[in-house]
């Protein structure tokens, strides 16, 4: 069913066959697919988020980025030919009912309502609560010793994994004790739902039955640091805001842009301080954040999670080689590993605090625009790869010595064959050039192409209107002899021909990919043949002036410069789903997506009979999750969310099938996964007791009032969810 809305979710439980719009389904479809994503909060019931509330009010959720929403999973069952059955449910952490019995929203009278979560940027967070682990990014498969069916992991970057069970989608457990995962945010918080800075993919090897994942903090330093405005952000009243809306008249004048960041800090400081009755605790914080200069500083440091299936994984602190510790400058979204090495990679997506956070004032569009200039900042041009040797993981080291790699483009996914002949490492990346992830289109933001208000229909997309070509990478490095084998390194970049309705393949704006067995629970892939590709195109809706300002620089490791963009912009180019063989690194089949036409997620299925004539790598179908638009006979837009299917060894010719149902209704879909079962699992002998892992939490929260509050609300709306 049509929609008036782009980015339109449901959050309903949907156990549906879906229907053919177009085509025939394939008889060789197997198994399932499985796509994660966010629909929404428990206030908004999906999306869009709207900009009144239901008694007039301003939405504070108003203008959020899609991908702050709780985590929706689909499943995709093609086991029964010529059909094709969709199971979906939403991921309900203990966070989530927390997030529910706090809601003011939901009950106005609610005695939780004062330490009730919001949307604070790319985060929904409490200040006395903690952060909401929505595990709406990805899926890991994985298997257990002994066990003869896949398990599956939800995953986030600001929240540990949990294990869900494929056929019910019902929540299993946590991987790991909350007192195993180090927080992200400053130690004074002593938060129940602490935020956990790790990667959104994590890796499993089905040889050796290890998953590897990351635990990362960072130090806060340098200008304007979102963890110095913690009390601030979480105490928005009218009285502040007046307060800073007078000072914003005054900082606007001023040049000279750190002593702004000073005074901005110091309001934050002075107001925070202001708010709340002291305590000796109080006196013993305030004196400490003024002797270390404000700054609740976790350390720079790297672990390294490994983990079998006990109770709580093991953990190595991974340092340079010079032994120092390693500094995160953006975050660890993707990681991967080869037969000798585990490659874990500082990647270009700003899903840290400054971003997190930068959203404080939602309702006030001059504090939230002022705020944003300050706090923001280009992502660096470069990646930075740290290589830990496998066989250092050993039991008795605590320590383990990386070798560091720069790599010369941004990058934010990748994979790599399996195999590493003599000490050589082949990466398959994805490098989203000058555009950047973490950003989102926000409803007071103009378009930079024609100085006008941006369409309503994407404020909440990311912005990534581009500022510069994207490209695709095969990385060889040779870590044996510490060399970068730039002669066998090419990072390839296709213009195509902008403005036409077929552009042919390029890469304006490199996204998501997917190749045959990628993140299989039962082989590893030795070397990776074919690669499917989506590059999201040039959308003068998604280059707004502020992208443009912050990615303008001539200095910046470019292809295009700045106005060289802005023209390529202006003639536009659709999304594509295209083939690169990584032999020769060249596109070798395309599919160019019709005008207003959006492509989120794509997964390879392996068909299930065998095609001497092709290579295997090509013998199967692309799913994708596909929004678009269309035309009603009144001449006002509506928009689809369907599934289309392409054979993956001839795109060309366009979807073999188009599926679609009344109750199917995505905005934005992330990450999937293909898995030949989807069985009810066994409950596992590392299941956590919720109720005693935040007993632990809970026990560290420094007021006795705010104590006895939390165990309240745990008790009677979390705990019983978790028996």
């Amino acid at each position: 069913m049509s929609h008036p809305n782009l980015l339109t979710s449901t959050r309903e439980p949907l156990d549906v066959e879906l229907k053919i719009k177009e085509g025939k389904i394939p008889d060789d479809l197997s198994g399932f697919v499985f796509i994660n994503s966010g629909a929404g909060t428990i206030n908004s019931g999906g999306l869009p988020y709207e900009r009144k509330l239901p008694n007039g009010e301003f939405n504070q959720e108003f203008g959020s980025p899609v991908i702050n929403g709780d985590g929706y999973m689909y499943r995709f069952d093609f086991t029964e030919e010529g059909k094709v059955k969709l199971k979906t449910r939403l991921l309900k952490t203990p966070c989530f009912y927390a997030d529910i019995a706090s809601s003011p929203i939901l009950n106005p009278n609610n005695p939780y309502a004062d330490i009730a979560f919001k949307n604070r940027g790319l985060a929904r967070m409490s200040m006395k609560l903690g952060t909401r682990n929505q595990i709406n990014t990805a899926i890991t498969p994985f298997r257990k010793a002994g066990d003869d069916h896949s398990r599956l992991l939800a995953t986030f970057d600001a929240g540990r994994p949990f294990e869900f069970d494929p056929k019910s989608l019902d929540l299993i457990t946590p991987i790991g004790e909350n007192k195993f995962w180090r927080a992200g945010t400053p130690p004074f918080l002593n938060n129940p739902f602490p935020m956990v800075l790790t990667t959104a993919h994590p890796v499993y090897d089905p040889e050796t039955k290890e998953v590897f994942s990351v635990n990362f903090t960072k130090t806060t330093r340098n200008l304007l640091s979102a963890t110095e405005i913690f009390h601030l952000i979480f105490s928005s009243e009218e009285e502040i805001e007046r307060r800073l809306e007078e000072r914003i008249s005054r900082w606007e004048q001023i040049d000279d842009k750190e002593q702004v960041v000073k005074e901005v800090n110091d309001f934050f400081y002075e107001e925070a301080t202001e708010k709340e009755t002291e305590t000796i605790w109080d006196k013993i914080r305030g004196w400490y954040w003024k002797l270390i200069g404000r700054h609740f500083s976790n350390e720079d440091a790297v672990y390294l999670v490994q983990w079998t299936g006990a109770k709580n994984p093991k953990s190595y602190k991974i340092v340079n080689e010079n032994g120092s510790n390693i500094q995160i400058q953006h975050n660890m979204h993707q990681i991967g590993f080869t037969k000798d090495y585990v490659l874990l990679a500082d990647t270009n997506f700003k899903f840290t605090l400054d971003v997190m956070l930068n959203n404080p004032f939602p309702n006030n569009q001059r504090i939230d625009s002022f705020l944003r200039e300050l706090l923001d900042g280009a992502q660096n041009d470069y990646s930075t790869l740290y290589i830990v040797h496998r066989k250092d993981l050993l039991p008795e080291n605590k320590e383990v010595k990386a070798h560091k790699v720069v790599l010369p483009v941004e990058t934010v996914h990748f994979s790599a064959n399996y195999e590493n002949p003599n000490g050589v490492v082949t990466l398959h990346a994805a490098h989203n050039c000058s555009a950047c992830p973490a950003e989102w289109v926000r409803y007071y933001d103009e378009c930079k192409l024609h100085n006008k208000p941006i369409d309503p229909q994407r404020v909440g997309m990311l912005a990534v209107g581009e500022m510069d070509i994207g490209k695709i990478g095969k990385i060889v490095i040779d870590v044996k002899n510490r060399d970068n084998l730039e002669d066998k390194t090419v990072f390839l970049h296709l213009e195509g021909k902008p403005g036409e309705k077929d552009p042919g393949p390029h890469t304006w704006g490199v996204g998501l990919y997917t190749y045959r067995d990628m993140l299989s629970p039962d082989k590893n892939v030795g070397e990776i043949k074919h690669i499917f590709w989506q590059a999201y195109g040039l959308d003068d809706q998604l280059l707004t002036d502020f992208m443009y300002r912050l990615y303008q620089d001539p200095k910046r490791n470019r292809v295009y410069s700045a106005e060289q963009m802005l023209d390529f912009t202006k003639k536009g180019a659709p999304f594509v789903l295209e083939t690169v063989e990584t032999d020769s690194m060249k596109a070798t089949d395309h599919y160019s997506f019709p005008k207003d036409t959006f492509m989120w997620s794509l997964q390879f299925i392996p068909s299930k009979s065998k095609n001497n004539d092709i290579p295997e790598s090509l013998n199967g179908y692309i799913l994708c999750t596909v929004i678009g638009e269309e035309k009603n006979v009144h001449q006002t837009s509506s928009y689809f969310s369907e599934i289309w299917i392409f054979d993956a060894s001839n795109l060309k010719k366009g979807p073999v099938t188009k599926l679609h149902h009344d109750e199917l209704q995505f905005a934005f879909t992330i990450h999937s996964v293909w898995v030949e079962k989807a069985a009810e699992v066994s409950v596992p002998d590392y299941k956590i007791d919720i109720k005693q892992d935040y007993d632990e939490q809970i026990k560290h929260i420094k007021r006795r009032w705010l104590r006895k509050k939390v165990q309240s609300l745990m008790k009677d709306h979390v705990y019983p969810h978790f028996r």
